[in-house]
């Protein structure tokens, strides 16, 4: 299940509709929008997840069988008012069996709850006016949510019924401090449920107060539903010593009172060339909480993870270098990027010609050796970023792999704890930060050693 909410795609509501547990006929659906979203075959095979034992009531449950997914809350209200002593309902969300419904849930239980709190308050739901109008919020609540992830519902409560009618929220009673008895009714002017905010601070005063917002001169109140989907991004890469932070928003900086204290004092320091050591050494930070925060700037999309810069490193060309070529955005901003100096900025084909000429074999320093770009006004380093940002280019990476020695009698004591890396699995930028090495220093040893063989990938 874990798996498919996290690679699911993100898809529309399908349906929605409201079911509940009839005294004589058993679950049944009440209303649906739009009709036939849930057929009678699916419900009768998943009703007794729709209306579910009484451990499962007020918890989110979602069901993934025949082609659909199904999300709901189921709920009860316990009251001698209703038959068997309890209304049970289930609001719930139809989405396409591959869809993502995660971000769906608050929105139900949320929604659910304010079902229960209308009826807690006028009857919304056993009453013949409340049902009339279930079909238009559905309807409003699925259209909405499609159309613009976020929904405002608005309901009209009359002042329903007589001094006779026994409403569920009349059965539960609240004592003042002075022992006299008031009815616990749920506000509705609070999106929090009553055990947090109706019964909170309850005094005398709040009960008046809230009376007499209810009884306006036509005797009735407006309540008031919000409701949002909010986007779950996946989980951010893990951050580790040798990542390079790349900053890719200019937002970080003008909202730099919203970031925590850490992040504020390691901004300054992610410059795009410094790797998280380097950060955690400059800005006087542990290095575990330097990773937390660029995995945080990570999850908002604020900055971009890339290898560390060496004149040694060698790039490959990709397929984006063709939307270089056709993008006049992009080649504006990119010459922007790389001049060297603001005085003129360097030609698009010589930019081209640069990035073409990065493949196997041909190292940065070899380019600048070729090319010269310091003279056309580029700046190599930043060609190189911005290439590795916008998918122009790709690092290959360098691979120690530990093979066999020929001699079997044969056992290295010396750079036992490399050996132990050089397992093809671990780049020449994670041994050199995890042991404080050079390039320079780990490609000796490396050269060395005639049982390490490099592998490039």
């Amino acid at each position: 299940m874990r798996m498919s909410e996290e690679y699911g795609k993100e898809g529309p509501v399908r349906g929605i509709f409201l079911a509940e547990f009839d005294p004589v006929a058993g679950p049944k659906i009440v209303h649906q929008y739009p009709d036939g979203c849930i057929s009678k075959e699916v419900f009768d095979a998943v009703s007794v997840f729709i209306i579910p034992k009484p451990e499962v009531m007020k918890r989110i449950v979602t069901v993934n069988v025949l082609g659909v997914k199904i999300t709901g809350y189921p709920n009860e209200i316990c009251s001698a008012s209703y038959k068997r002593n309890a209304l049970i309902f289930n609001l719930a969300f139809v989405c396409d069996s591959s869809a993502r419904t995660v971000h769906y849930e608050p929105g139900v239980k949320k929604l659910s709850e304010y079902l229960e709190n209308l009826e807690l308050e006028d009857g919304f739901l056993s009453s013949a006016s409340g049902r009339a109008r279930i079909p238009t919020l559905l309807r409003q609540v699925l259209e909405d949510l499609n159309r613009r992830s976020h929904c405002t519902i608005t309901i009209t409560l009359g002042g329903g019924g007589g001094e006779g009618e026994r409403r569920p929220s009349q059965l539960s009673r609240h004592h003042t401090t002075d022992g006299t008895p008031h009815e616990r009714r749920l506000s509705l002017y609070s999106d929090q449920r009553p055990s947090e905010a109706s019964f909170r601070g309850f005094r005398k005063s709040s009960v008046s107060e809230a009376k007499s917002r209810r009884r306006s001169s036509d005797n009735s109140t407006t309540s008031v539903l919000h409701l949002k989907v909010v986007r779950l991004w996946p989980d951010p890469l893990q951050v580790e010593d040798y990542h390079v932070p790349v900053l890719i928003s200019e937002r970080v900086y003008s909202r730099g009172d919203h970031w925590d204290l850490t992040t504020q004092q390691i901004l300054p320091y992610i410059d795009g060339f410094s790797h998280v050591a380097k950060i955690a050494a400059a800005a006087d930070v542990d290095n575990n909480l330097v990773k937390a925060c660029v995995e945080n700037l990570l999850y908002y999309e604020q900055v971009r993870l890339l290898p560390i810069f060496q004149y040694s490193n060698v790039y490959v060309v990709r397929e984006g270098v063709r939307r270089l070529y056709e993008d006049p955005e992009l080649q504006e901003e990119c010459r922007r990027a790389l001049a060297k100096h603001c005085a003129f900025r360097p030609q698009l084909c010589q930019i081209l010609e640069l990035y073409c000429s990065m493949t196997y074999g041909v190292s940065v320093r070899d380019l600048c050796i070729r090319h010269n770009p310091q003279a056309l006004n580029i700046d190599e380093r930043r060609m190189v970023q911005f290439g590795l940002t916008h998918h122009i280019i790709r690092r290959l990476h360098r691979y120690p792999l530990l093979v066999p020695p020929e001699d079997p009698h044969h056992t290295p004591a010396r750079h036992s704890a490399i050996h132990s890396l050089c397992s093809g699995q671990h780049s020449y930028d994670e041994i050199c930060c995890r042991f404080g090495l050079t390039f320079k220093e780990l490609h000796d040893i490396v050269e060395r050693d005639p049982n390490i063989r490099v592998v490039w990938k």
